[in-house]
C-alpha cells in the first residue's frame, strides 16, 4: 500500500533590514511548494518588505503554488498593512489574523491592479501586464514598488533607467533605486544634483517566470534640509 507523504512547509523568517539585496535574495529565491513566513521579527512596518512579500506571492499564484501564509505580524505591521488601501486585492496570500477595515481614515498606501489601470502612477507605462503598484509614505519617505508578470520581449529595460535617471534630476531626491526581473538585478543609490550615478548589476539563476519588479524608496533634497534644520 502507498504511503501519502505530506510535504513540510518551508518556514521563512524575515527580519526588518531595508539592504535591497538581502530582501532580492531572500523573496525572489526559489519558490517552495507550500510556504509559511514568519515575520515576528519585524518589529515596525516596513514597505519594502510589504512590497516584496506582495510580489513573491503574485509569482506563487502564477506558477500555481499554494497560498503564502504570512503569521505571527506585529501590531505595527498590522497597521500599516491596514493603512493600504486596497490591499485585501493582493493574490497568492493569507494573513493569520484579523486585519479590519480602516473607515474614514487617511491611508499612508495605495494597492492597486495594474490590469485596473495605472495611468496616473509614475513608471507605469512600462508595467501594463498582470501586477500590481504599491505607492505611498512613511515616516517622511516616498515608496513606489511596481510588479507584473512581463514578458522579457515586451520590456524596455534602458527607457526604465533613462526615466528614473530623468526623475531623480526633475525631483531632486536621495533614495534607493531597484529593477529585477528573473534574469538580473539592476541597483543604483540616487542623491540630489548628481546624474545617474553607477549602475550595480547582477546575473541571477534563472528559477522564476518571466516578471519585472521595481522598488523606488526616496526622499527630496528639501524635505531633509527642513528636516535637519
Amino acid at each position: 500500500m502507498a504511503k501519502t507523504l505530506l510535504s513540510k512547509p518551508s518556514i521563512f523568517e524575515p527580519y526588518g533590514h531595508s539592504d535591497l539585496y538581502a530582501l532580492d535574495n531572500l523573496y525572489f529565491s526559489p519558490l517552495k511548494e507550500k510556504e509559511i513566513w514568519d515575520f515576528s521579527r519585524i518589529r515596525e512596518f516596513s514597505p519594502l518588505n510589504l512590497g516584496f512579500i506582495f510580489a513573491r506571492a503574485e509569482l506563487g499564484s502564477q506558477s500555481g503554488s499554494s497560498e503564502i501564509e504570512l503569521n505571527n505580524l506585529g501590531p505595527n505591521f498590522k497597521k500599516g498593512i491596514c493603512l493600504t488601501k486596497g490591499w485585501e486585492k493582493a493574490p497568492g496570500i493569507r494573513f493569520d489574523a484579523f486585519l479590519p477595515q480602516i473607515l474614514g481614515s487617511e491611508f499612508n498606501f495605495h494597492y492597486k491592479r495594474l490590469e485596473e489601470g495605472t495611468d496616473q502612477l509614475a513608471f507605469s507605462e512600462f508595467f501594463f501586464e498582470k501586477g500590481f503598484a504599491l505607492q505611498g509614505k512613511w515616516k517622511d519617505r516616498n515608496f513606489q514598488i511596481l510588479f507584473s508578470a512581463s514578458h522579457s520581449e515586451n520590456r524596455n529595460l534602458p527607457s526604465i533607467l533613462k526615466k528614473v535617471s530623468e526623475f531623480n534630476a526633475e525631483h531632486q531626491i536621495r533614495g534607493n533605486f531597484f529593477l529585477r526581473t528573473e534574469k538580473q538585478s539592476y541597483l543604483n543609490f540616487l542623491k540630489p544634483k548628481e546624474s545617474f550615478g553607477p549602475l550595480f548589476l547582477q546575473e541571477k539563476k534563472l528559477e522564476q517566470d518571466p516578471f519585472l519588479f521595481l522598488s523606488l524608496d526616496y526622499s527630496k533634497a528639501e524635505e531633509k534640509e527642513e528636516t535637519n534644520s
